[in-house]
């Protein structure tokens, strides 16, 4: 892949601007060059799956390493304090550059860890997994998880840099390329109909068309972003969509349900919804739920199901209580609401929907 740079404005009235570089071999020269750039005491906060990879990293510029225990389970305010009380100890201050290498748990983390140490220090993202190369990483959003929720206690705050090098996905598990997979169908349900249509038209080799795939998926996010930065308009909430039901499950599972697989359910559910509340046609309903049966998502659903629409009710896209959902009217189309984006769903068709176990099994 040719190496590409995307530039986007962030915060608006900050002069916060965010460089995100898209090439092979960026691990190994223009990441270590950039970090040693900023001349700052560099930590690097690393998913213990990619342990090597950061030793690697920590030779070249000489930065202090702690590993991060993968998996959402981890990603809590207790993982934070005891990240924030180490680099304390350590003697970082101010002029900190924190790195965060790894999947999407360690990027949420480090950038919420960032965003609040010191009161803000520099940050670098490193994504090594397919979605936090195309989703987790890029718009500034960060979290921990709660036993109520996920992502419920977090903050907006944005990388000076973030690398995107597609050679660090070799020895990546297949079930994660398939994680990242869901994503990538989210955007082309929400924003660009051509990622849809290039994933329809070959589901067996769609790794052929990586390239395509992660600066379309990146490009349609940054859009997206770039109109409402801070979620204040509403817009930015169609990047939820699959996802009120997807958090949800990932709750009921006790964050055991990967976070792709749950987005996977969550697509084809709200899919549904639209389709039964009459924005969406049969035709493109039965054209969604055709091709994300061609991928090998597992649709397992939790089996207690019961607490589903109160897990619902803490969504951050809830209003007095009830659940609100991004809804689709055709394929790469949202549903505008009057700029709200999203919209409540009457508790019987909720319910219809919960009986009908998410309509995966018909």
């Amino acid at each position: 892949m040719p190496n590409t740079v995307l530039e986007t404005l962030s915060l608006p009235g900050q002069k916060t601007e965010v460089a995100i570089s898209i090439g092979n071999g960026l691990f190994g020269s223009d990441l270590p060059k950039a970090c040693l750039r900023t001349k700052r005491k560099a930590a690097i906060i690393a998913d213990v799956n990619v342990a090597s990879l950061a030793k690697k990293l920590q030779d070249k510029i000489h930065a202090e390493l702690f590993l991060f225990d993968g998996g959402e389970a981890a990603k809590t305010r207790k993982t934070k304090e005891q990240f924030e009380d180490l680099l304390l100890e350590r003697g970082f201050g101010r002029d900190t550059l924190l790195i965060g290498l790894g999947g999407g748990v360690v990027t949420d983390f480090t950038t919420f860890l960032a965003s609040t140490y010191m009161r803000g220090v520099s940050l670098i993202l490193v994504p090594t997994s397919l979605l936090a190369m195309v989703d987790a990483a890029i718009g500034g959003k960060s979290a921990v998880d709660t036993p109520f929720g996920k992502n419920l206690i977090g903050s907006t705050y944005h990388p000076s840099h973030i690398f995107i090098d597609p050679d660090l996905l070799a020895t990546l598990p297949e079930p994660e390329w398939t994680c990242g997979l869901a994503e990538i169908l989210k955007y082309g349900l929400i924003a660009d109909s051509a990622i849809w249509d290039l994933l329809e038209e070959n589901p067996t080799d769609w790794k052929s068309s990586l390239h395509s795939l992660l600066l379309s998926s990146i490009k349609a996010k940054l859009k997206i972003v770039a109109v409402d930065p801070l979620e204040t308009k509403g817009s930015r909430r169609v990047l939820n969509f699959g996802h009120t039901i997807a958090h949800a499950l990932e709750t009921l599972s006790g964050y055991t349900l990967p976070h792709g697989e749950a987005v996977a359910i969550g697509c084809v559910a709200e899919s549904a919804l639209s389709y039964r509340l009459g924005y969406l046609s049969h035709s493109d309903f039965a054209r969604i739920r055709s091709l994300f049966k061609k991928f090998p998502f597992s649709f397992a659903v939790p089996k207690d199901l019961a607490n589903l629409i109160d897990a619902m009710r803490i969504d951050k896209k809830a209003k007095g209580g009830e659940p609100r959902f991004v809804l689709i009217d055709r394929i790469g189309s949202p549903v505008p609401f009057e700029g709200e984006y999203c919209r409540p769903v009457p508790t019987q068709e909720l319910q219809t929907l919960i009986e009908d176990t998410l309509c995966l099994n018909g």
